[in-house]
C-alpha cells in the first residue's frame, strides 16, 4: 500500500500539521510496517524557508511586533500547549545570541510571556526540521517544494491531482495525493491603488512607501491596527519615567487616525485566577445542546454568561455601557491598563478574563450549533466585541498606544454604521465619511490609507489562482450550501428560493465539515456530502470555526486532521 499526503503552506498550519501527524504515526505503528506502506508527504511553501509562514518571517516584521496570544497557549502540539514557552526558555542563549537586542528587553507580565513573532519564526523553523528526521526515522519520506503555488486540484477517482507553479523557474508541473490539506493562510485582497495597503505586513513595505511627516486612515482598531501604529511611529521611541511610558517623537512624526464602527481598541491581558466556571462549562454546554438536539441559542449563551459575571461581582454586568462605553478611546485605554495591572478579584486577578478565558476552547464547538439567525446576529452585533474581549492585547502594546494618544500622534474615531470610504482616481486621495454621537456629518482626506480590518470571511475574495479554480470548479463551496442543506433537513419550503427573495444569511466562507475539516458540497439535488481527500484550515473556515486563526485554535484543527489520517492508515 502506498499513500501520499499533501501539505499546500508550510507555515504554522503546517508546520503543525506536519509534527502532530508523523508523531501519531510513531505511537500508532511499528517502525517497519511504516517502511512498507510507503507513506510519503509533500509540503509546497511560496516562501524559500518552512516554518515561519508569512506572519513570523524575520524579513516581513520588526522586533517590537510581538505574539498577541501568551506564549505558554501557542505552542503547536495539542499535548502540549506550552511548547513554545519551554523551547524558548531552552533556547534562551541562543536566542539572544541570534538576536542581540533579545538580551535587554522583559516581554512578561502576569505569568505570560509575548515574545517577538521573528522568535516564534525560529520555533516553527525548529520544529518543523524535527517534524522531517522524525519522518525519516520512521521511514516516510517528506518531499520538499520551497518557492513553489498550488494553482490547481482536480480529483480523478479517489486521487487529487495537483498542478504547482515553480516560482524560480516559472515551469508547471504536477503531483498526485491521497490526501491534500489546504493551509495557504491569510490572503491580500488586490491593492486598489498605489496609496491604499491591504494589509500591515510586510512592515518595510509600510515604512518605505508612507513618507514621514504624513497623516495615514488606519481601517480597523484591532490588534493588526495596533501593530501598524507600532510600525509607522517607529521612528520615534520611548521612555519610561515614574513609571509611565512617553512617546517622544522624531523630527517628522507620522499622525494616524484609527477609524472603527465601535472605536474600540482591544482589552489588556490581564492575571487569570482560579475560578472555575460553574454555569458557562463544557458540562452544562453539552447537557443544554442534547437537550435541544443539538442545537443552541444566543440567547441561552448569554443568560449563562451573565449568570457566570453576577456570581463572581455580586451584581449584574451593565452590557449597555460595555456596549457602548461613554468615555473616550483615550480614557477607556487607561482604565484597561489599570484593570490589567490591579485586576479586580481579591488575587489581583481580572475575574471577567477568567469567566471568558474558560470559554475559549467551547467556542469553537458552540459556535457552529447555533442557529443560523443567531449566527447572523453574533456577527453583525457582538463578533467585534467579543473579540475586543477574547483577543487581548499585551501590556507593553496597550501602553505604548496610550503614550502615543497622549502625545497626539494617534488618535481613535468611531464610524458608527453609516460612514463612507471614497477615492478620488485623479488625485489619488482618500475622503472618510461618517457622522459624529451628536449626529453632526465629519469628513476627513487622507492620502494614505491602510486597511487592518483583518481577513474577509468571504473566499471569493482570495485572488489566488487555487481558490478561483476550485471556486468555479465546484470542488470549493461556500457556506451557502450549508444553509440550504439545512433548511432542507428542516422541511422549509424556502430551500431553493430566487434571489430576488433570498433573504438567508451567507457565510461566505469556505465549507467544510467542522469536525473533520473535510470540504463539504452540495449536488444539484441538494444532497450535502463530504469530500474525504481534501481538508481546510485557516482563514477560509472563518464561517464554521470562529477560533480558526489563533494558534491553539490551527493545533486543534490539524491534530484532528492527523488522527483521521492516521485511523485512515490503521483500516
Amino acid at each position: 500500500m502506498s499513500f501520499t499526503f499533501s501539505i499546500i503552506g508550510g507555515g504554522l498550519t503546517g508546520t503543525s500539521m506536519l509534527y502532530q501527524f508523523v508523531t501519531k504515526l510513531r505511537k500508532a505503528f511499528d517502525h517497519r510496517s511504516l517502511g512498507a506502506a510507503k507513506i510519503k508527504v509533500q509540503v509546497f511553501e511560496k516562501q524559500n524557508t518552512f516554518g515561519p509562514g508569512f506572519p513570523h518571517s524575520e524579513r516581513n516584521v520588526m522586533p517590537f511586533h510581538i505574539t498577541n496570544m501568551c506564549a505558554k497557549d501557542m505552542g503547536i502540539l495539542s499535548s502540549k500547549k506550552s511548547d513554545f514557552q519551554d523551547w524558548v526558555t531552552y533556547r534562551k542563549k541562543m536566542l539572544e545570541e541570534h538576536f542581540p537586542w533579545l538580551h535587554d528587553a522583559s516581554f512578561t507580565y502576569n505569568r505570560c510571556s509575548h515574545y517577538p513573532r521573528a522568535i516564534m519564526g525560529e520555533y516553527l523553523k525548529e520544529r518543523f526540521h524535527e517534524a522531517c528526521q522524525i519522518a525519516q526515522t520512521l521511514g516516510v519520506s517528506v518531499d520538499l517544494y520551497p518557492q513553489t503555488e498550488v494553482v490547481d486540484l482536480k480529483q480523478k477517482r479517489r486521487k487529487i491531482v495537483l498542478t504547482i507553479f515553480d516560482l524560480r523557474s516559472k515551469s508547471t508541473f504536477s503531483c498526485v495525493a491521497d490526501r491534500v490539506l489546504l493551509a495557504t493562510g491569510h490572503w491580500v485582497e488586490e491593492k486598489r491603488s498605489q496609496n491604499f495597503f491591504p494589509s500591515p505586513w510586510p512592515a518595510q513595505n509600510l515604512l518605505q512607501n508612507i513618507p514621514a511627516g504624513e497623516k495615514i486612515a488606519v481601517l480597523g482598531t484591532s490588534l493588526s491596527a495596533i501593530e501598524v501604529v507600532l510600525t509607522l511611529t517607529s521612528d520615534g521611541r520611548f521612555s519610561r519615567h515614574n513609571n509611565r511610558l512617553d512617546y517622544i517623537p522624531s523630527s517628522s512624526p507620522r499622525r494616524l487616525t484609527l477609524y472603527s464602527r465601535r472605536g474600540l481598541l482591544p482589552k489588556v491581558r490581564g492575571k487569570m485566577g482560579k475560578y472555575r466556571n460553574r454555569y458557562l462549562s463544557p458540562k452544562k454546554i453539552e447537557h443544554l445542546s442534547a437537550f435541544n438536539k443539538g442545537v443552541l441559542t444566543l440567547d441561552t449563551l448569554f443568560q449563562l454568561l451573565n449568570r457566570e459575571l453576577k456570581t463572581v461581582y455580586g451584581y449584574a454586568i451593565n452590557w449597555k455601557e460595555v456596549v457602548n462605553p461613554r468615555q473616550s478611546p483615550l480614557d477607556l485605554l487607561k482604565q484597561y491598563i489599570v484593570d490589567a495591572k490591579m485586576g479586580d478579584g481579591s488575587d489581583g486577578e481580572l475575574l471577567w478574563q477568567t469567566v471568558l478565558h474558560q470559554s475559549f476552547d467551547m467556542i469553537r464547538e458552540i459556535y457552529p450549533r447555533l442557529r443560523q439567525e443567531d449566527r447572523k446576529r453574533f456577527d453583525d452585533k457582538y463578533a467585534s466585541l467579543f473579540f475586543t474581549h477574547a483577543a487581548t492585547q499585551p501590556i507593553i502594546n496597550a501602553e505604548k498606544t496610550l503614550a502615543l494618544m497622549r502625545a497626539g500622534f494617534v488618535d481613535i474615531i468611531k464610524l458608527g454604521r453609516e460612514y463612507q470610504i471614497n477615492i478620488n482616481d485623479s488625485e489619488e486621495t482618500y475622503e472618510i465619511t461618517y457622522k459624529d454621537q451628536l449626529g453632526i456629518e465629519k469628513r476627513a482626506m487622507y492620502r494614505y490609507v491602510v486597511n487592518a480590518r483583518g481577513q474577509s470571511k468571504s473566499i471569493e475574495t482570495d485572488p489566488s489562482p487555487l481558490i478561483q479554480r476550485m471556486l468555479k470548479s465546484g470542488l470549493i463551496q461556500t457556506g451557502e450550501a450549508q444553509i440550504i442543506q439545512q433548511l432542507k433537513r428542516q422541511g422549509l419550503k424556502d430551500a431553493n428560493p430566487t434571489p430576488a427573495t433570498d433573504q438567508r444569511y451567507k457565510t461566505e466562507s469556505i465549507w467544510i465539515d467542522p469536525a473533520t475539516h473535510q470540504l463539504m458540497r452540495l449536488s444539484s439535488d441538494n444532497i450535502a456530502s463530504k469530500l474525504k481527500a481534501v481538508y481546510a484550515v485557516g482563514a477560509m473556515t472563518r464561517g464554521q470555526i470562529i477560533d480558526t486563526s489563533t494558534a491553539n485554535g490551527i493545533v486543534k484543527s490539524t491534530s484532528r486532521i492527523a488522527n483521521d489520517l492516521v485511523n485512515e492508515l490503521k483500516k
